[in-house]
């Protein structure tokens, strides 16, 4: 019997690996472009674009792909076994075919602890690394964030507007900035054309402005003064305190920082209005929701090993693909019931406790009848139907 789990491990394990490859490959070339992009415009060193890249992408990938890769990996191991008649020998030999599950859930609870250590850990850490390279890239090179018609407030105590931008040599028009570091005097300076300057120490935010007017007043908004101006060079120091600090997001933090955060937020106060209620049910019900994310999204490995198990093992004749064909419509219909699940708990119609974790124990639950109709050799009520379909469609 050890022979066999070795075998059925084997011969599932060869196919699993080749779509994960693929699937991984393909999931990190749609990650990485972004951030390459992103990257190369903040002047990042290449090899500090490939880490973050791969702290940020690969994680978040890994989450994706495994649940595919060990289905379609499942669906095409077994497959190939019944169309070569190596499941029907194996029946023959007063062998049930319940007795080759174990090797499959294998599978399934590798792909299932590899997507827990990435959704509880690896994942939030690499947002986290992520957004910190990008705050150190914006203190080396500020213009990268100006956009055009957009307010520019990376800044603390400063807003930046830009009408339009020359990206080939940064030359701006119609620039507006409004600067109050200092509560009793705040300057506004409107410019015809400007150009952001380099400073080699990094000490600084520098502008070099021509043709505008400078603007003073006081905390009431009272005029204290204006001066026109040709050329002005307007310097805005940096420090570690100039830029915005932000909070972290809930993507993140760990489940007991989510959790102490939310508490925090949605403690009830007398003075609440009824928009901050429901700001606070918002804030907790998408809490709860990414907390069960992070469990239900691994549980997937097991829920769509189980279900690949029973229709891999079905012979639809020697055609290998009829197995995957309907692999992949229990596939799609299994992230559609994710998606409308999410959605049914974004939208308060359903608990999240219970719509999340839906689709996966509807699957499990599905299987176990799956794999007790192909034990008894007993044909399901939809594989009727699903053949049907195959000759029409074949014939056409």
């Amino acid at each position: 019997m050890k022979i066999l789990d070795r075998y059925v491990f084997r011969e599932v394990c060869v196919s699993f690996f080749f779509c994960f490859a693929i699937f991984l490959i393909t999931g990190l070339i749609a990650g990485f472009l972004p951030i390459l992009q992103k990257g190369m415009e903040s002047g990042l060193e290449l090899t500090m674009i490939l880490f973050q890249a791969l702290a940020s992408a690969l994680p978040g990938t890994l989450v994706t792909v495994s649940p595919l890769s060990i289905s379609v990996g499942i669906l095409l191991g077994l497959g190939r076994m019944a169309s070569d008649n190596e499941i029907s020998a194996i029946k023959s030999s007063g062998i049930s075919i319940v007795r080759l599950l174990p090797p499959v859930l294998a599978l399934g609870f590798l792909g299932f602890f590899l997507s827990l250590l990435c959704t509880l850990f690896l994942i939030p850490k690499g947002i986290s690394e992520g957004k910190r390279l990008m705050q150190e890239a914006l203190t080396k090179r500020l213009d990268v964030g100006i956009e055009e018609r957009a307010f520019f407030n990376s800044l603390k105590n400063m807003i930046l507007y830009v009408d339009q931008v020359d990206s080939s040599n940064g030359l701006m028009n119609r620039i507006f900035i409004r600067e109050s570091s200092q509560p009793n005097d705040i300057t506004t300076i409107i410019a015809k054309k400007g150009k952001v300057a380099t400073d080699p120490e990094g000490k600084a935010f520098i502008m070099d402005l021509r043709d505008g007017v400078i603007l003073k007043e006081d905390s009431r908004g009272d005029s204290t003064g204006s001066l026109a101006f040709k050329s002005y060079t307007f310097k805005y120091p940096l420090n570690r305190m100039s830029l915005e600090k932000e909070q972290k997001s809930l993507e993140e933090m760990s489940i007991s920082e989510i959790l102490q955060r939310v508490s925090v937020i949605t403690a009830p106060k007398p003075q609440d209005t009824e928009q901050l209620k429901i700001f606070k049910l918002r804030v907790d019900t998408f809490a709860r929701i990414l907390i069960l994310q992070r469990f239900v999204y691994p549980f997937s490995c097991i829920a769509l090993a189980l279900i690949s198990f029973p229709i891999g093992l079905v012979s639809f004749g020697k055609g290998k693909l009829n197995n995957v064909s309907l692999g992949l419509i229990a596939i799609f219909v299994y992230y559609a019931l994710t998606l409308a699940a999410e959605r049914a708990a974004r939208s308060y119609l359903v608990s999240p406790e219970i719509a999340v974790p839906f689709p996966p124990l509807l699957f499990v639950a599905a299987s176990v009848y799956l794999i007790d109709q192909v034990r008894r050799e007993r044909a399901p009520a939809f594989s009727s139907i699903f053949e049907k379909l195959l000759i029409k469609f074949g014939r056409r």
